[in-house]
């Protein structure tokens, strides 16, 4: 806590050590102890807040990239190192950081540019064409076909004899009130997620289940006493509840995940070519009919299927960038650009066009919320110049850059 401390006082003295922070944290090379830093300093005050976003999503990014190129970063650091030696004064300090802070290139490619027009703390109303992050939605489909919508109906939304059904804020959650249902009586619930959507559940044995966009859920109002048995299709985050007597099974189309308690996320989406499941703790067991013997994971592993080869492997990740979505980051490490817009589209609700193809393979980093407007987004691939984006409505025009 103490060096957590130290890292926030100085972030706050030192304006370039700040934005050569948020440059790294935009590429995805902080540490989770840096990045946790710059997210309180961030959250620290508004001014703050405001100082971030003008940085990462200030408009016309051509004329940024076509200062950069022109800006002499050294004549830049020695001109705000003299004007700093000439106050002590931190609001004056600050000031001459954003006339000077030009750009930090760092090494996947992404670039950050400080604010040259020093005085001004407003921040200019958002574009009204803005494409907006996805949020809280979810339909519930109960076994008799009728359809809730989670957003408009809220508190109990069932109450049965064994069984009561309540959506809160944005968990919906099952409490099972009498015995174990027998397994031919088992009554089945679907929770299916929009695309520009999340959702939480709590199953009747108390697992937590974080759902991303465009995804579907099939799971007993409450369990049998031999068996905790969901289907799933998209991608969902679980932390099983521990019962040792009875295992929990995750069925995906491409195959299925045993555990007893542990935690992992499983990302099986019906139109991609490879399907996940990567283990944070504990252990499970994957099986299937194109997969030959059960597959075991260890914490941090990764079960990777191709759909198309029926190739299979297991690797060593960081969990930490196939997770970060429930926590509502984005964090990508050298991820081709058509895997990441998979992501961009299911989450913002819009549809990505490629007028140049060979773009897709282009590999990019980067760390950010994913709860604010697409615009930072499409600052960060842009700045580096790789590719040309457009935006019209709801759809991104992609074509190679200089």
């Amino acid at each position: 806590m103490e060096r957590m401390d130290k890292s926030n006082k100085e972030l706050a003295d030192d304006p370039f050590l700040l934005a050569s922070w948020i440059a790294k944290s935009m590429a995805g090379e902080l540490s989770d102890e840096e990045l946790q830093s710059l997210d309180e300093w961030r959250k620290a005050s508004g001014r703050n807040r405001r100082l971030y976003d003008r940085i990462v999503s200030q408009e016309g990014r051509e004329a940024k990239q076509k200062h950069f190129m022109a800006f002499d970063k050294a004549s830049g650091w020695q001109g705000y190192s003299r004007r700093l030696k000439k106050t002590g004064k931190k609001a004056i300090r600050w000031r001459v950081f954003l006339r000077y802070a030009a750009i930090l290139l760092i090494s996947s490619g992404a670039a950050i540019y400080g604010v040259l027009h020093s005085g001004e703390e407003t921040v200019s109303l958002a574009d009204l064409n803005a494409i907006t992050p996805g949020g809280t939605r979810a339909e519930l489909v109960l076994p008799s076909g009728e359809v809730i919508d989670l957003v408009e109906k809220s508190g109990v939304i069932l109450r049965g004899e064994n069984t009561v059904i309540n959506n809160e804020g944005k968990t919906l959650s099952y409490k099972n009130t009498g015995n174990q249902a027998p397994v031919d009586s088992l009554r089945y619930n679907e929770v299916i997620v929009p695309k520009g959507g999340e959702y939480q559940l709590v199953l009747s044995d108390g697992t937590l289940v974080y759902l991303n966009s465009m995804t579907k859920i099939r799971f007993p109002e409450r369990f049998s006493e031999k068996c905790r048995e969901v289907e799933v299709c998209g991608e969902a985050f679980f932390e099983v509840a521990e019962n040792k007597r009875v295992p929990f099974v995750v069925k995906t189309d491409a195959y299925e995940i045993t555990v007893l308690g542990t935690k992992f996320n499983v990302t099986a989406y019906a139109d991609e070519q490879v399907a996940t499941t990567t283990l944070v703790e504990g252990a499970v067991s994957i099986s299937g009919k194109c997969i030959g013997e059960a597959k075991a994971l260890r914490p941090n592993e990764q079960f990777v299927l191709d759909r198309v080869s029926g190739s299979v492997e297991i690797k060593n990740v960081d969990v930490n960038y196939y997770t970060a979505w429930k926590d509502g980051m984005f964090r990508f490490r050298d991820v081709r650009l058509e895997e990441i817009m998979h992501v961009v589209e299911r989450w913002y609700d819009m549809t990505v066009v490629y007028e140049d193809e060979s773009v897709r393979d282009l590999h990019f980093g980067f760390n950010m919320s994913r709860l604010e407007t697409i615009e930072p987004l499409l600052n960060i691939f842009e700045l580096n110049g790789k590719i040309k984006i457009t935006k019209e409505g709801k759809v991104l025009k992609i074509k190679r850059g200089r």
